[in-house]
């Protein structure tokens, strides 16, 4: 189980929208996924639709009122849980204070849950008491977002040196990367930003930058993430490519685990290759591994959904293809193994459907 810690102190950085965005992103992936509301303001639950003001927190869960299985709210979105956070964790400061292990509470909770989840991702308050040093001890990697302002490198350098000088006192060495959040590249600023942050910061840089969007906005008024309320905008890739950077190695595992349980291995996305053919067409791959005892169709938007229909089938060095040809342009397709109909699980990009789940995306 990995731990992100979404950190910054200062507002407007788009910290919870990351939180929330990056949580989705995964869990669309496939893996299983627990987001923690520690603001006592609460937005990433009411970023996914939860008012948290009348649910149990992580407050009661640290002052003992409650187990873990009653605070945590199941599936706000796919792959993701979710405990809330309300105006409560404010007083949380106190109570941890005449705890003992006051600064491994969340620790503590966290590892009864390590056979449940494929990630944790913290949305941090913004003061740095002790319910942030829970969360810096529990980390195992932190994100600093920061948007296009000159304001962001001071507080930045502070939150660092911070980090740190927790780091030194309390033994931990969580690794610690900024993030280029907001970010319109076609501005001076921004690309200013970008240099500066490249060049006198001690910190990695995600190679992943966020772009500045409305439609961010408009998901958070939704009560939806991206992935949701608008899962072909740019914005929304620009979070998938953050999964992947920062955690390649938990979704190649949650796509091993996914394989091992269908009993059929993708290889890999559908690879698009151009052929020599009127109208346009372009051709698209679908290949799979251990196959023997199992039936694989394909079906979408470019056959009616008839599975397997204008789908050629070959079996080439022990792998199944399945050959479609289509016109440049997006459609939704699911898998059917032995009769039962899935998403692509080798397949990162996919579109909620009317039947409560979803479709994989293919762009040719």
């Amino acid at each position: 189980m990995h731990i992100i810690a979404i950190v910054n102190q200062k507002g407007g950085c788009g910290k919870t929208t990351t939180a929330i965005n990056l949580s989705a992103a995964l869990g669309q992936q496939n893996a299983r996924v627990l987001l923690i509301d520690m603001d006592p303001q609460g937005h990433a639950s009411l970023g996914l639709g939860v008012a948290g003001a009348e649910l149990a927190s992580l407050y009661e869960l640290l002052k003992g009122e409650y187990q873990l299985d009653q605070v945590i709210r199941s599936g706000v979105t796919k792959g993701v849980d979710l405990i809330p956070g309300n105006i409560s964790l404010a007083a949380a400061e106190h109570l941890l204070a005449g705890q003992p292990d006051k600064d491994r509470q969340l620790a503590q909770h966290l590892a009864a849950l390590e056979e449940n989840y494929d990630c944790v991702v913290l949305d941090c308050p913004p003061a740095l008491g002790l319910l942030s040093v829970n969360a810096l001890r529990a980390a195992d990697q932190v994100i600093i977002p920061v948007e296009p302002s000159l304001y962001s490198l001071d507080g930045i350098e502070r939150l660092r040196e911070t980090i740190h000088l927790l780091a030194g006192q309390y033994d931990i060495q969580p690794s610690i990367s900024v993030l280029a959040n907001m970010f319109d590249i076609r501005t001076r600023i921004a690309r200013n930003m970008l240099d500066m942050l490249e060049s006198q910061l001690p910190i990695d840089l995600c190679a992943t930058r966020i772009r500045n969007s409305v439609r961010v906005r408009e998901a958070a008024s939704d009560g939806a993430p991206l992935t949701d309320h608008a899962p072909r905008a740019p914005v929304t890739g620009d979070f998938r490519e953050l999964a992947k950077e920062l955690l390649g190695s938990v979704l190649e595992h949650v796509r091993c685990t996914a394989a091992h349980t269908t009993g059929v291995q993708p290889n890999k996305p559908p690879v698009v290759e151009t052929v020599a053919e009127t109208n346009n067409l372009k051709e698209v791959i679908f290949r799979f591994q251990n196959t023997e005892s199992k039936q694989v169709q394909v079906a979408g938007e470019f056959n009616n959904w008839i599975p397997d229909k204008d789908v050629e089938t070959e079996i080439l060095d022990g792998s199944l293809h399945k050959i479609v040809r289509v016109r440049p342009g997006g459609y939704e397709y699911r898998l059917i193994i032995d009769g039962v109909w899935q998403q692509d699980p080798a397949n990162p990009e996919a579109t909620p459907n009317d039947m409560g789940g979803y479709n994989s995306l293919l762009n040719v």
